[in-house]
């Protein structure tokens, strides 16, 4: 099973603590027997003028991202599918010594 994780590392805001960029992270995770595979989309996206980063909540980040970028099950999607290109590669690379 595949669990999805968001976090927001840094975050712009102006000299009135209004926040002009946020920072996103949306990670990805599946361990199959003793194998982890994980995958990460990242960026950012404007704030806004009544976005005062002391009462900024988690959910309020979320809504930026998906409001502006694309939204959270076309993510998870996207992120399945590079777990899903780890788990069974299109080609593997390989060495031989002659």
């Amino acid at each position: 099973m595949i669990t999805y994780e968001w976090s927001f590392p840094n975050f712009e805001t102006n000299s009135e603590n209004v926040v002009k960029t946020i920072h996103w992270r949306y990670t990805a995770t599946e361990t199959v027997g003793e194998d982890t595979h994980t995958a990460s989309l990242y960026g950012s996206c404007a704030g806004s003028e009544d976005m005062n980063f002391d009462a900024m909540t988690k959910e309020h980040c979320i809504s930026c991202v998906t409001a502006n970028d694309q939204s959270e099950a076309d993510m998870q999607s996207n992120l399945a599918s590079q777990i899903e290109a780890q788990k069974n590669p299109a080609t593997v690379s390989k060495t031989k010594e002659f």
